[in-house]
C-alpha cells in the first residue's frame, strides 16, 4: 500500500508552507460560513495552538504531521495547520505585538534580505499584516483570518514593494498617533503653467509650477513651519514639484534636519507631483524624501490621467481653456503600484483621478494590506461629502487604511464663494476610529491653511496649532483571536 504519509512532500519552513497551503484551500469555501464555524471551534482552536508552540520551539513543522492533518481532516486540517502557523509568524511580524520571535530565524532573515517572509522556493509574497479592514467583522474573507497577507505571483509582479532599512527607519511607535502637515504650495493660477494644445487629434493640457522666487522661497518657510507645528510628515499636493524644486526640497531638507525630535520632528515628505523624468509627454510623478538622507524612498507615477469637461474648464476658470469639448491630461500614464515598509506602516500614493479610478489599483493593494496612502490632488476646494471623502473613506473601509488627501489653493482661489458655497479645506486626514473594528465610524479631519506656505491646520488660531494625525499601521491582536493561547 502506498505510504500515504510519505506524498505530497510539504515544506517544512512556516511561512512557505503558509503559501502552500493558503494556495490548495478552495476560495469557494469562504462564501459559506464553514470557517468561521472552524475558527470558533475550541479543538481547532487547541490544535492550532500546539502547532504554533512546536513551530516557535523548532522553526518549522515536521512534513509528517501536516500530510496527517490533511489526509486526516483534508480542508479543516489545512485551516488549522494555517491557523497554527499564522500564530506563530505573528511572533515575526514587525507590526505585532510581540518580540519573541522563537526560532523563526529563517523567517526574518526573508523579511530583512527579500522584503517577504516566504522563501525564493515559494512563488508570490507573504507580507505581514499591518492594517485591517475599517468595519465590523462579520463573515470575512479568505484573507481576512490571518495576520499576514497573501500575495499571488500575478499581483506581487505588478508591485515594486521596498523595506526601508532599520538603520534609516524613523521608528513610529505603534500606539502613538503621528502628526501630519499639509501646505497648500500653490496660491493661484500665477504659481502654476496651464497649457492646451492639440496633440493626436485631442485637445490636451499640461500641468506644471512655475519655476519662480516666489514658490522657491516657499520651501524653506514650509520646511521650518512644518517643524514648528509638531508634524512628523507633510504632504504637498499635485502639480506642485518641479526637477530643480525636487532639488532645492532635498537640500532644504537635509540641511535642517536635526537630530533633535522635539525642535525637528519631520522626517517623511511627500513633495506633491509634477512633469519628473522626461520623455514627451513625461509622467505625473510623486516623490516622497527622507528628510534626515534626502533619499527618494518612493517614487510613483500618476496612473490615470484626468479628462476635464467644458463645466469644469469653466467652474475652474483655467486660462487658456476651449469653451466646449473635453481635454485629456498630456502624462505617460505609470503601470506599476509602489509600496514602502517602514515603522509607519505600508505606505502608497495614488495621485488625484487614481483614488477615484480604482480598477488599476485596488486589487494590488488590497493583496498587500496597505495602512497608509498619500493622495496629492489639483482641484476645487476639498468640501465635506464631496468625492475626496467618498473615496477616502471606501479605502478605510475596505482596506483600513489612513488615507490623507493634499490639496493647493490655486483653484479655489479662482471661483467664487456664490458658485462654490460652503467651508473650503486643503486637506483631508480619514481612518479608522473604531479599533477592535466593531463599528462603521471613522474619524475625518478636515484642515485649512490660508497660504501656500501655511499648514492645514484642524482648528485655524489655535495655540498650540492642532495638525490633523493618524496611527503608525499595526497587526493588534484584537482583530485574530488565535494569536492568543485558549484558556487552560
Amino acid at each position: 500500500m502506498t505510504d500515504q504519509l510519505a506524498a505530497p512532500a510539504y515544506p517544512a519552513e512556516p511561512a512557505d508552507l503558509f503559501v502552500d497551503l493558503y494556495d490548495a484551500l478552495p476560495d469557494h469555501l469562504f462564501r459559506t460560513w464553514e470557517p468561521t464555524g472552524w475558527y470558533d471551534d475550541p479543538a481547532v482552536n487547541r490544535q492550532a495552538n500546539d502547532i504554533t508552540e512546536i513551530v516557535l520551539d523548532r522553526g518549522e513543522l515536521p512534513p509528517t504531521l501536516t500530510a496527517h492533518l490533511i489526509a486526516e481532516h483534508g480542508d479543516l486540517g489545512r485551516f488549522t495547520l494555517l491557523l497554527g502557523l499564522d500564530g506563530a509568524l505573528a511572533h515575526a511580524n514587525p507590526y505585532g505585538p510581540y518580540h519573541d520571535t522563537g526560532a523563526l530565524t529563517e523567517v526574518l532573515t526573508n523579511w530583512t534580505i527579500d522584503g517577504r517572509l516566504n522563501g525564493p522556493g515559494s512563488p508570490g509574497a507573504l507580507l505581514p499584516r499591518c492594517a485591517f479592514p475599517g468595519r465590523p467583522r462579520g463573515l470575512r474573507s479568505k484573507a481576512e483570518f490571518f495576520g499576514v497577507h497573501r500575495i499571488p505571483p500575478a499581483e506581487w509582479e505588478k508591485i515594486d514593494h521596498i523595506r526601508l532599512p532599520a538603520v534609516n527607519d524613523p521608528h513610529f511607535a505603534r500606539e502613538r498617533p503621528v502628526t501630519v502637515g499639509c501646505a497648500p504650495m500653490l496660491e493661484s493660477f500665477d504659481d502654476v503653467e496651464i497649457e492646451f494644445e492639440r496633440r493626436h487629434g485631442m485637445t490636451v493640457y499640461r500641468l506644471r509650477p512655475v519655476d519662480s522666487a516666489a514658490l522657491r522661497g516657499r520651501i524653506k518657510t514650509i520646511i521650518r513651519r512644518l517643524d514648528e507645528s509638531g508634524a512628523q510628515i507633510a504632504v504637498m499636493p499635485e502639480v506642485a514639484l518641479s526637477e530643480a524644486m525636487l532639488e532645492q526640497w532635498k537640500e532644504e531638507a537635509f540641511d535642517t534636519a536635526g537630530r533633535d525630535r522635539e525642535r525637528h520632528p519631520l522626517r517623511f515628505l511627500m513633495l506633491g507631483t509634477g512633469p519628473l523624468g522626461g520623455g514627451d509627454p513625461p509622467p505625473n510623478r510623486a516623490v516622497l524624501i527622507d528628510r534626515w538622507t534626502g533619499e527618494e524612498l518612493l517614487v510613483q507615477d500618476k496612473l490615470s490621467g484626468f479628462t476635464l469637461d467644458a463645466a469644469q474648464m469653466r467652474l475652474w476658470r483655467l486660462p487658456g481653456a476651449p469653451r466646449t469639448g473635453t481635454a485629456e491630461e498630456y502624462a505617460a500614464p505609470g503601470s506599476t503600484i509602489r509600496v514602502l515598509d517602514s515603522s509607519l506602516g505600508r505606505l502608497a500614493v495614488l495621485i488625484c483621478e487614481d483614488i477615484s479610478r480604482t480598477v488599476g489599483w485596488e486589487r494590488e493593494l488590497q493583496s498587500c494590506g496597505v495602512s497608509h496612502l498619500l493622495v496629492p490632488i489639483f482641484s476645487k476646494p476639498i468640501m465635506e461629502y464631496r468625492w475626496e471623502q467618498q473615496a477616502a473613506e471606501r479605502q478605510v473601509g475596505s482596506l483600513g487604511t489612513w488615507v490623507t488627501v493634499a490639496n493647493s489653493l490655486a483653484i479655489g482661489r479662482a471661483i467664487p464663494e456664490s458658485e462654490l458655497p460652503g467651508p473650503r479645506y486643503t486637506c483631508l486626514v480619514a481612518g479608522p476610529e473604531n479599533l477592535a473594528r466593531t463599528t462603521y465610524s471613522m474619524e475625518l479631519q478636515f484642515g485649512t491653511a490660508e497660504t501656500g506656505d501655511g499648514i492645514g491646520l484642524l482648528k485655524p488660531g489655535e495655540d498650540p496649532p492642532t495638525l490633523p494625525r493618524l496611527y503608525p499601521g499595526a497587526a493588534y491582536d484584537l482583530w485574530h483571536d488565535h494569536w492568543r493561547p485558549p484558556p487552560a
